[in-house]
């Protein structure tokens, strides 16, 4: 592959565009756009010149059709080639036969970069790793523009228009199956009901907007789906829905949440018959709304049970066995069960997930004596961004249910757009939940919580809330019943929460790391390479979202060498190569920034770079490099903490996650302008020219300027 092909770059998953290096290039008339369509959507296959022809003028082509289409190619060719002295690989675009082709990699186009995701992703699927198979979807998805192709035209042109419509269909289906079995399924619903509405005919769109709404609790939607479904199809070709959604159906008739009982929508089963990727055992989806159901469906009587069968799945001994004695819940009461699907590969964090289910599960009185019983446990698990907080919380939750047979409820405060749900939609989307889509919901707040409690009151529900950005807020979420409890994850350490347990996450030790790596890319792998794993776990700080995104790089690419990833990650741009799909550290971290307020953003930007020769720093270098007071610099700082910005393992000392902190200096550079008072002197300053890249590492520079090194 010459220089030319390997710096040029395509879209045509949008409007069609071209760059060599930084610079876009004019690509002609229309028909000389249609031309390069055409070569590009054939990816290196050569292309006859009479197919050329008829794709872009149809049956009926100009006189001078041949000639105009070489104009084209000579075009072309002086715009997306260079002049090579040498005469050698020159040419990308080639003659040969008749036919002419354009010779660039897939990966220079951005159909090829989401046909090797989509392929990706069913690898990973077919290896049971849903979520990463997710990822990897949502990332090829982002990919497209509103029309593929946009603004071209001929008959060629529309064919593959209509085809590449199809891939990107079916790679949306896949994707939002995933959504609906990790348990995303309340943020899906919009998005499914959105294209069930463009394609009413597609039965499969269907099923899954069926399941949806029955995870959620909303029956009556569910089978107004089915109904709408059934019309349709007897109007168009005069047959019925398929054997799932008329599975789906039949369960809601019988008051069985069918739907719940159901092993997968559109495909998702194994080959192997156990169940697809939500298959875990019986901690699945599939487990998950067996033991959901009031224990009268046909799944329940298929597998002998009698009511909530959890507590056999967990597998954390007796005291998963819900109570005896418990007041039966009413006919209308419905037994929720919306935890996602816990992560395959977790691993560690063996003495905080024992801590924390613990107090979720600790000694308490029964719930039929109410005046004997204490407060439900309210669980607070903090740490910054990609500490696995929600992967911990699932896990936990996963672990306790057998403890809650009346459900368990599940939100995420964080939209995926990163702004934070109202606690009044949550508040809502609990209650259907909790009482079927017909319920009527009261309009006032206060009246809602009321009602949510009185639910909640004589049952054993657990509640979890996910990336809380104020735990302090959702107060009206968390359940009063002494039967219950609830398990936030936040990055901030709440202070007004009352009553609240709370659990930070620290980074992964070595050996924690090193077990997870060997879960996530194979045992024999890391025994094969045993100092670069090492090096890889230093080198990611412990982080388990840096972890996450290199094993997931390394698991789609067997043949790469560990060592070949460690490289890339000593040099100074760490945070530009921890990214995959949608997943970045840099991206996260810009995120969590986003939402400080803007005076703790600027504290950080600065104070993130000091570092004295311990790794750590305190007031007194903090307060000269913002000219505030001590007193003041100590406050800013401990509000830091507080947001799991700074860790503080000793009073008045502070230090930053060397992601963090290589963050920080990329902000630094980027949005703040160099301070007045630059020349005051300070400790030490982090000096990303002169230090050791090895997070934790001290540099080896003597003390400087605090211009010099916040310039830096």
């Amino acid at each position: 592959m010459n220089t030319d092909a390997i710096s040029l770059r395509f879209t045509l998953l949008g409007r069609l565009r071209a760059w060599r290096g930084p610079r876009e290039l004019e690509l002609g008339s229309r028909q000389q756009r249609t031309l390069l369509a055409l070569l590009l959507l054939r990816q290196g296959r050569p292309a006859p010149v009479d197919t050329l022809v008829t794709d872009i003028w149809g049956d009926l082509p100009p006189a001078r059709a041949v000639g105009s289409l070489r104009t084209y190619v000579s075009r072309l060719r002086k715009e997306i080639e260079t002049p090579d002295p040498t005469g050698e690989g020159r040419r990308v675009l080639v003659s040969e036969h008749g036919a002419y082709a354009l010779r660039v990699a897939p990966e220079a186009v951005d159909l090829g970069l989401f046909q090797r995701d989509v392929t990706a992703a069913e690898l990973a699927r077919a290896a049971r790793r849903p979520e990463e198979a997710r990822v990897l979807l949502h990332g090829a998805l982002t990919l497209w523009g509103e029309e593929p192709l946009a603004g071209l035209g001929g008959p060629g042109v529309e064919a593959e228009r209509s085809r590449l419509a199809g891939l990107r269909l079916a790679a949306l289906e896949t994707r939002l199956t995933l959504d609906v079995e990790l348990g995303h399924h309340i943020r899906a619903l919009a998005e499914l009901r959105a294209l069930t509405e463009q394609h009413p005919l597609r039965e499969r769109l269907g099923a899954l907007l069926m399941r949806a709404y029955l995870l959620s609790g909303q029956d009556g939607e569910a089978l107004a789906v089915h109904d709408r479904t059934r019309r349709l199809l007897a109007a168009e070709f005069g047959i019925d829905p398929g054997r799932e959604m008329a599975a789906m159906a039949e369960g809601i008739a019988l008051g069985a949440g069918g739907a719940r009982g159901a092993g997968g929508v559109g495909g998702t089963a194994g080959s192997d018959g156990t169940g697809g990727p939500g298959d875990t055992g019986g901690t699945g989806s599939a487990g998950r709304s067996d033991a959901g159901t009031s224990g009268k469906g046909p799944a329940a009587r298929a597998s002998g049970c009698e009511g909530p069968c959890e507590g056999a799945a967990i597998g954390t001994g007796p005291a998963d066995t819900p109570r005896s004695g418990r007041r039966s819940a009413p006919e209308d009461f419905r037994r929720p069960a919306q935890l996602p699907r816990a992560l395959a590969d977790f691993t560690g964090r063996e003495e905080t997930l024992a801590r924390v289910i613990g107090e979720l599960t600790g000694a308490r009185s029964d719930p039929a004596e109410p005046g004997a019983a204490r407060p439900a446990p309210v669980v607070v698990v903090s740490g910054s961004t990609g500490m696995g907080k929600s992967a911990l919380a699932v896990h936990a939750a996963h672990r306790v249910r057998g403890h809650f047979p009346d459900g368990q409820l599940h939100a995420d405060l964080r939209a995926p757009d990163g702004t934070a749900v109202a606690p009044a939609t949550v508040l809502e989307s609990f209650l259907r939940a909790l009482g079927g889509a017909g319920r009527a919901v009261p309009e006032r707040q206060t009246d809602r919580v009321a009602l949510y409690r009185s639910d909640l009151a004589e049952r054993r529900v657990l509640v979890v809330l996910d990336n809380v950005e104020d735990p302090a807020a959702v107060d009206d979420l968390v359940p009063g019943g002494p039967g219950c409890s609830a398990l936030i994850t936040s990055t901030t350490r709440p202070s007004g929460l009352a009553g609240a347990r709370h659990t930070h996450l620290d980074v992964l030790s070595r050996t924690e790391a090193l077990t997870w790596l060997e879960a996530a890319i194979g045992a024999a792998r890391v025994a094969a390479e045993p100092q670069a794993c090492s090096e890889l776990v230093e080198l990611c700080g412990g982080l388990p979202l840096a972890l996450r995104i290199v094993a997931m790089r390394l698991a789609t690419r067997p043949a790469w060498a560990v060592d070949s990833v460690v490289g890339a990650l000593r040099g100074r741009h760490r945070l530009a190569v921890l990214g995959i799909a949608d997943l970045s550290v840099r991206e996260a971290f810009r995120r969590e920034y986003g939402c400080l307020p803007a005076p703790l953003r600027s504290v950080f930007a600065r104070v993130a770079l000091l570092r004295e020769p311990d790794g750590r720093f305190g007031p007194g270098a903090v307060a000269p490099a913002l000219g505030v007071p001590p007193a003041e610099a100590r406050a800013l700082c401990e509000e830091l903490v507080d947001r799991s910005w700074l860790e503080s393992a000793l009073p008045g000392r502070y230090h930053v996650h060397g992601l963090l902190r290589e963050f920080a200096v990329s902000v630094h550079r980027d949005e703040l302008a160099p301070r007045a008072d630059g020349d005051r002197p300070v400790a030490m300053l982090f000096a990303p020219d002169g230090a050791d890249t090895r997070l934790g590492s001290r540099s080896s520079r003597p003390p400087r300027g605090l211009r010099e090194g916040l310039a830096s």
